[in-house]
This record gives C-alpha cells, structure tokens and sequence, in this order.
C-alpha cells in the first residue's frame, strides 16, 4: 500500500510542474506576407501579397514588386483588381521559366521588404500513356474509374513530383451560315479529380490500399498528389493513376453556357447564346510535375494541416509549414510541368438544346 502512495504522490507533484506560457494579445510589428504558386507553362504570373497582424491578416496596395530570372529585371508586377480579395493584393506579371532558372521576387514598400528565390526544377519527358475504363469496388463500394497508364524515365539524384489532369474546353458559336463567331469564342481550363487511393506511388505514404498501417488508420488522403522518387529512384516507372470519368465525355445536351468575356456584362447574353450552335471541343491532358523538396516538403505539410488541422488526437503531431521569404512569410514556388495529351472530343449543338442552369 505504501507503493502506492508514492507513485500516486509523485504523479501529483510530476502534474503540478508547468511553465507559465504569455500569449500577446495586441497587433505588434506587422510582417509582409508572399505567395505565388507558378509554373513554367503559363506566361501570365500572379504573386499575392498582405500585411500580417496578430489578429488578422489584410491586403498590401500600393507595392514595388520586381521579378529577376539569373540576376537580369524581367518584370515588374502590376496590382490587379480581383473581386473577392478581402486578405491579399494580387500583382501580375509576364515571364518565362525555363528549367535551372534562378528566379528572384522581390516586394517593397515603405518600411517592409520582402524577396524569395526559386530554382526552377528540371523537366521530365513522359514516354507512353494510356488510358481505359475500369470499376473498382471499396468496402462494398464500386465506383466506375478512367485507369490512365503514363511511363517514364526518373530523374538523376533525388527528386520529386506530382501529378494532375487538365481539361481544356473550346466553345465556338456559330452563325446561320456554320461561320465561327470570333468574339464570342471561349476558352476554359478545369482540373479533373483524381483518386490516388489505388496507386502505391502516387499515395506515397497515405492511401487506401496502400502506404503503412498507421497511415491506413488515420485514413491520410493524398490531397496534392505529390510523391518522391524513392520507391523509383533511377528507373524507369509506370504511375497508375485513376479519375473520374465524367471529364473524358461530353454531355448530349448543353450543361450551361460559357459566357465570353465581350458579353459579361450584357444583360440578354445568355438568351442570345442559347439561339446560337456551338461546337466544343475538349481536351484532356495528364500532366506530371517536376518540384523541388521545399515544395514537396510544403505541400506534404499543407496536407497534413488541412486534414488534422482542426482535429485533437494524441496520434497527430504539429505541423509547421515551410517558409522560403526572406524578410517575411509565405512560399513563394515554381514548378516545371510536363501535359501529355489523353483524349480528345467534339461535339456541335443546336440552338435550345436542353440548358441546366
């Protein structure tokens, strides 16, 4: 009995140690914030900026923002006006990013300074692709699935990727006479879901039939589609990678109607639209990303914040998110995209033809 009073003594002493923690409760030295997420497909760049408070976090007008490729002024961003930016100011430039390229942003105004420096991570050439449509079943659940095949040759040393799908979408409207009306042409880039719970390579780590058991139990969804090339390192690599197969089909019917951008503002647009034919065409791309680790490493973090972020379980550990701007916070990365093309469609329309709006 006497053990036990002292263990249960020394458990109470051991609880009553603690160390008195102050948490500020007023805004004090405000820090610029940078974000950009770019690659080297797009021309057109946009770097986010805002002012960080303790309390809030605000949009930063009125910045010098340069843009530097191996040392040399490309560019310098311009504010743009965006309608729902209630914590950012987005400055947009023109810019080409090649891979090896040392890229440096720079943001000023006033007393704050803040810059990043990227290296524009190296390409991969992706060699053979294929696709078909597979069901597969899940806990007593089958779901229909685009199984796409893409093959290719790891980069030396150690590297670093992920993996998405394009859809590019081409509506054209047509006059009386089947002639393309130019100003009234639209062009719409959408992003295809895709599940990697089925690839070991692609839910590196955090899939449904694959990764490690604690991995399984926490039920980690691979949300970024990033992996390293560790499982791969130096061969050769098929990635199976499975969509949904509603972004390789074109509907019978019209499903809404894209507006071009000569009649956002005109108030009987849709209903001229609607007596117009159209003919779409979509595209589908697969495309492979080249990273570096600190956006690998990011993006993984990210992951893990948005799905324990709000959750309080002795099994999930802090997450700290990478920081890579000097004189402030944020992440400023460029990554290197390679699209292999999957499928492509067309379709024309008649006028009314069935619209869900």
């Amino acid at each position: 009995m006497r053990k036990i009073v002292s263990l249960l003594t020394l458990a109470f002493l051991a609880a009553g140690c603690y160390k008195e923690i102050r948490i500020p409760t007023e805004d004090k030295d405000p820090v610029l914030v940078m974000n950009a997420q770019m690659d080297n497909l797009e021309e057109t760049h946009r770097v986010n900026l805002s002012r960080s408070l303790l309390s809030k976090v605000e949009p930063f007008p009125g910045a010098q923002v340069k843009v530097y490729v191996n040392g040399s002024l490309v560019a310098e961003a311009v504010e743009t006006a965006e309608e729902y930016a209630w914590n950012r100011t987005a400055y947009e430039f023109r810019a080409t990013f090649n891979p090896g390229d040392e890229v440096r942003i720079e943001a000023t105004k006033d007393t704050f300074h803040a810059s990043a420096t990227v290296i524009v991570p190296p390409a991969v050439d992706i060699e053979t692709g294929q696709y078909g449509q597979v069901r597969m079943t899940y806990l007593d659940d089958a779901s229909d699935y685009v199984e796409m095949k893409v093959r290719f040759q790891d980069l030396p040393g150690e590297n670093w990727y992920g993996v998405d799908q394009r859809i590019s979408d081409l509506w054209e409207y047509l006059d009386d006479e089947g002639n393309v009306i130019p100003e009234y042409t639209v062009v719409s880039d959408t992003f295809g879901s895709i599940e990697t719970g089925f690839d070991p390579v692609v839910s590196e780590g955090a899939g449904k039939t694959s990764g490690s058991d604690l991995a399984a139990l926490l039920s980690v969804e691979n949300t970024y589609h990033c992996f390293s090339d560790a499982p791969i390192a130096g061969e050769e690599c098929t990635l199976r990678v499975m969509t949904y197969p509603w972004s390789f089909f074109l509907q019978e019917y019209r499903y809404g109607l894209l507006v071009p951008e000569s009649m956002q503002d005109h108030p009987d647009a849709w209903s001229i639209l609607a007596k117009l034919p159209v003919r779409v065409r979509r595209e589908c791309f697969f495309r492979l990303r080249s990273l570096d680790f600190t956006q690998y490493h990011y993006l993984k973090a990210l992951n893990n914040l948005e799905t324990f972020g709000t959750e309080m379980s002795f099994l999930v550990e802090p997450t700290t998110l990478p920081c890579n701007v000097e004189g402030g916070l944020g992440f400023v990365s460029i990554e290197t995209i390679t699209e292999y093309p999957i499928a492509r469609f067309e379709r024309e329309y008649e006028p009314m033809d069935t619209i869900y709006y």
